[in-house]
């Protein structure tokens, strides 16, 4: 975040958008919590990318079709993805209780955050960069 002076008003062009905070316990005991901004609020990136969730039917599908033909599956989660990304969209918000001293003043979001319309795709970008850093090149 770019904290702005106590008294400051939002940069022209930029959209004021909600945060929250998700809580949640993992089964092994520990607790999460994760910011997530009301990206649906703001305006359509310029650049209209967006990530997607994949459907229960899909999921479903392609579960099925790796049984079907013998075919091992494996999966990767990577935590804090987003926070390696930058974020394009024009957006703030309002310093909430959380951020102590700070409560009430203007914050500027430059992190992809979850909620973001364009999170994904900026985080796509940077794993793309990194992948072909190191050599892997699109087949």
């Amino acid at each position: 975040f770019q904290v702005l002076p106590r008294g400051a008003t939002p940069p022209e062009g930029y959209s004021q958008i909600p945060l929250h905070f998700v809580y949640d316990m993992k089964h092994d005991g520990r607790h999460r919590a994760r910011m997530v901004a009301g990206g649906h609020v703001a305006p359509e990136p310029e650049d209209s990318i967006s990530s997607t969730v994949c459907s229960l039917s899909a999921v479903r599908t392609l579960l099925f079709l790796a049984e079907l033909n013998d075919l091992k599956l494996t999966s990767i989660d990577i935590g804090n993805t987003y926070l390696e990304a930058k974020t394009t969209e024009k957006v703030y918000t309002v310093a909430g209780p959380e951020f102590g001293e700070d409560q009430g003043k203007i914050m500027i979001i430059l992190q992809a955050l979850y909620g973001l319309q364009s999170s994904g795709a900026r985080w796509h970008e940077v794993l793309v960069d990194a992948l072909r850093s190191m050599g892997w090149r699109n087949s």
